[in-house]
Order: C-alpha cells, then sequence, then structure tokens
C-alpha cells in the first residue's frame, strides 16, 4: 500500500450530509490521503448515503454499482468501496448481500475512524464492519472548502421527533446541541475565512438546545449572532425547521436582523389533520396556517419553503384536497414534493400501503402543477423589487439567490463571479422564471 492513498467522496441526501461530507474529506486528508480528481481513479471510493425514501436507496445503490465498476476498468484493480450515513445504519449488513464490492461499512456514528478502518482493510485484507450508538454530544465541526461561497454549520444532529414516516431519528439519534460558544467561535471562523453565506443545520434546528434544558436556546442563538455580526457583509440563514417549534419570537429576531435571512422552511408533509395526526406531526392545518400568516403579514418578502408527501396510507381525495388548499393559500415559493414510500422501522410502515402506486403520481403531479400555479402568483408580490443577490457557482454555472433564498435568472452584467454582491430589479420572464436585471454591481468576495 502506498503511503498516498487518493479518496473521492460521493454524497447523497440532504445539506447536513454534505456539511458532514466535508467533514470526511477533511479527516481523510488530515491523515495523508490525497483527494482524486476524478471518482473513477480514486484508490479509496466513499458513499455518504441517505435512506429517507426507498428511492434514493435505490439510486445509491446503482450509483455504488456504477462507479464500482467504472473505477475497476479505469485502474485495472478494485478500489476501496466505503458505505456510511444513513443508509448504512438503516441496512446494516443486508448491504452487503446487496453490494458485495463493500470492503467498508459503517453507520452515522464512526466518521472519524473511517481514514484508520480503511487503512486497516488494506492492511488485513479483510472487511470492517462498525457500528456504534450516539455520542451523547454532538462536536462535529463544520469543515469548509477554500473557495466556495457558502458555509454549512451543523449546530445539532439527531431527531426526537419520531414521526411515523421517517428513519431519521433511528439513523441519526436523539438530537444533540452544539454548545452556543462553540457555535459562536466556528461562526467567527467563517467570517474570517470570507465567506459569504453560512447555513446553520439541524434535522429540527429550531428545536436547538432543547436537549440542553434551555427551551429558549435557539431564539439566544440567533440574538447572539445579530449583535456579533450585524455589521458583517455575511448571509446567515437556518435548515429545516418543524413547524410546531416556529415560534413567533423567531420570526420577530429574524425580522429585526441585518444578517438573518427571512427563509422559513417548513416542511408541511400533508394538509389534512388527519393524515397529519397519523404522521405524528403533532400540529393540524389550523396551525400551520396560523404561522404561515403570520410570517407573511410580519416580513412580506419572506420566502417560504416546504415538503409534501403523497399517497401516505389510507390519503384518501378528501385528505388530498386538503394539501391542495394550503398550497393554495400559503403559496410556496420552495417545494419539495415525494411519493410516499414505507421505510424500515418506522410506525408507518405497519400501516397498509394502500394507495395504488398510479394514484400516488397523479396526485404528484397534481401537487406539482398547483405548486406551480402558486408560485407564479406569489411572484407578483416579488416583481419589481430592488434587491441584492448574492453570486454562487452551481454544477459549473453562475447562479444568483436573494437573502429571502428565491432563485434568480440573471439577464445581463458583466465580468460577474462567485462571490460577488449585485443589486438587481427582480421582474418575471415570459417562461414564469424569476429573473434580475442587474442595477448596481457592488464589490465582491473571492471566487
Amino acid at each position: 500500500m502506498g503511503d498516498r492513498l487518493s479518496v473521492a467522496l460521493v454524497t447523497f441526501g440532504c445539506q447536513m450530509n454534505r456539511s458532514r461530507s466535508e467533514h470526511i474529506l477533511h479527516l481523510f486528508l488530515q491523515d495523508g490521503f490525497s483527494e482524486a480528481q476524478e471518482e473513477e481513479e480514486a484508490d479509496v471510493l466513499v458513499f455518504n448515503t441517505c435512506a429517507v425514501r426507498e428511492h434514493a436507496v435505490a439510486r445509491a445503490v446503482g450509483v455504488i454499482t456504477h462507479l464500482y465498476h467504472a473505477a475497476l476498468r479505469r485502474r485495472g484493480q478494485p478500489p476501496c468501496v466505503v458505505l456510511c450515513g444513513c443508509m448504512s445504519e438503516l441496512l446494516r449488513e443486508e448491504l452487503l448481500v446487496r453490494l458485495p464490492c463493500v470492503r467498508v461499512l459503517t453507520g452515522t456514528h464512526n466518521i472519524e475512524e473511517l481514514p484508520s478502518l480503511v487503512r486497516e482493510a488494506y492492511a488485513t485484507g479483510e472487511r470492517k464492519v462498525v457500528f456504534s450508538p450516539p455520542s451523547p454530544h454532538f462536536t462535529e465541526r463544520g469543515y469548509r472548502r477554500k473557495g466556495k461561497v457558502s458555509a454549512y454549520l451543523p449546530i445539532a444532529f439527531g431527531c426526537d421527533n419520531f414521526c411515523s414516516y421517517c428513519v431519521v431519528p433511528y439513523t441519526t439519534g436523539p438530537q444533540r446541541s452544539k454548545p452556543h460558544d462553540v457555535i459562536l467561535e466556528e461562526l467567527d471562523e467563517v467570517v474570517r475565512e470570507g465567506f459569504r453565506e453560512v447555513i446553520l443545520l439541524g434535522q429540527n434546528v429550531n428545536s436547538y438546545g432543547r436537549d440542553l434544558g434551555n427551551p429558549r436556546a435557539f431564539e439566544s442563538l440567533l440574538e447572539d449572532i445579530e449583535r456579533r455580526f450585524g455589521g458583517e457583509k455575511i448571509w446567515v440563514r437556518f435548515i429545516t425547521s418543524h413547524p410546531r417549534d416556529m415560534r413567533r419570537e423567531i420570526v420577530e429576531i429574524v425580522r429585526g436582523s441585518r444578517v438573518l435571512c427571512p427563509y422559513f422552511h417548513l416542511p408541511l408533509q400533508a394538509g389534512s389533520d388527519r393524515i397529519l395526526a397519523l404522521m405524528n406531526r403533532g400540529y393540524t392545518q389550523k396551525e400551520y396556517l396560523r404561522i404561515a400568516s403570520f410570517i407573511r403579514g410580519r416580513i412580506p418578502e419572506a420566502v417560504i419553503g416546504t415538503d409534501i408527501i403523497v399517497g401516505f396510507p389510507t390519503e384518501s381525495e378528501d385528505d388530498f384536497a386538503e394539501t391542495l388548499r394550503v398550497v393554495q393559500e400559503v403559496q410556496f415559493e420552495i417545494a419539495y414534493t415525494y411519493v410516499y414510500s414505507p421505510r424500515p422501522r418506522t410506525k408507518a410502515a405497519q400501516l397498509n400501503d394502500d394507495v395504488p402506486q398510479e394514484v400516488k403520481k397523479e396526485r404528484l403531479q397534481v401537487l406539482n402543477d398547483r405548486l406551480r400555479e402558486a408560485y407564479l402568483r406569489r411572484l407578483c408580490v416579488h416583481e419589481g423589487r430592488v434587491t441584492e443577490v448574492l453570486l454562487l457557482e452551481e454544477d459549473g454555472e453562475l447562479v444568483a439567490r436573494t437573502r429571502e433564498n428565491l432563485r434568480v435568472f440573471l439577464e445581463g452584467g458583466e465580468n460577474l463571479r462567485a462571490g460577488s454582491f449585485l443589486e438587481v430589479c427582480l421582474a418575471r420572464n415570459p417562461q414564469g422564471k424569476c429573473v434580475g436585471i442587474p442595477v448596481l454591481c457592488q464589490d465582491g468576495g473571492e471566487s
């Protein structure tokens, strides 16, 4: 085995996984590995996986198999395949049968050990399978790639909600919150390193600190962020929030802040009270609409995002109509929609998955159409507004986002680069996209 094994990471799933992948890469580089230029050339292929839906598992298995064989053809010898993350934690040894190419298998609680496990696998030729219980404390730091504009900063890990359809509490363990002062220290580093945007992460970010015995910990954190960084040119947003924990004081703090961004991601999941109860979501349609209405009233330009599941067991046409009613009323600017699939170990998996697949697909199409119609109506609020956008590079292309997280397609502008702030006038083009017409270019940051 050479001294400089190369490693490549492939990430599936949420922003927390993307953040943890940065941490995993940092661990490997710190241990003497190099970063492969291409996945097919890597000695070590690390897959940080997701298990929130069956589709995510099927996709991951397909990608892992494809990249393994592509690397084998390119290199002439098999790469060391490493699986970690939620899919590993949920399915465990089952994956060794489905994916015989796997050499190292761990869950969500062993990422600090990955470099040493890989070296042991190389030295012994044996498979390494290691699963540990959750640590009682969350101390994992956010590591950031130089040259990037946005930085993830995990503030809590794990979930106590046990929504009936969701595997996250089983794969991440109970919520553990990072100490308040440590978060502020990390945010100090982000500012010094020149990042323009930081995203505070948690599976249920607005319940931050509940495990520390402080029901107002999230509000205190936001207040301290504003006091400490209010004069800095940086945007701070947070995801994902649970509607039940979106207290009015949080909205008021964001409303009066110079750095906290008025983007609220509030997963609805369903609009029917009956289905919400079966999902164990902890709120009613009326309660959800009350907080959405409060946000719209206090911060008219705020953007509200959501997640919605169609086809949950026993969902009737009347239940689905209630979901459409909420879409009509809230007019979400951002939405992620899914067809229900039963997940192992969850309470909903014990229910009869009785909504036919073709009905689920039809409802998904109807839902997406209604979301699109509502989004176009909502754009009228933003049209004509002169606002600042942050330029970012995504998949090799320059894109723009407003402070409220509204994606904007630029029309015109010269010598633009990622990390720059640009003043634009928002408009809507004939295709219904939100476009930004540059008004005044301000000095930007590093690209």
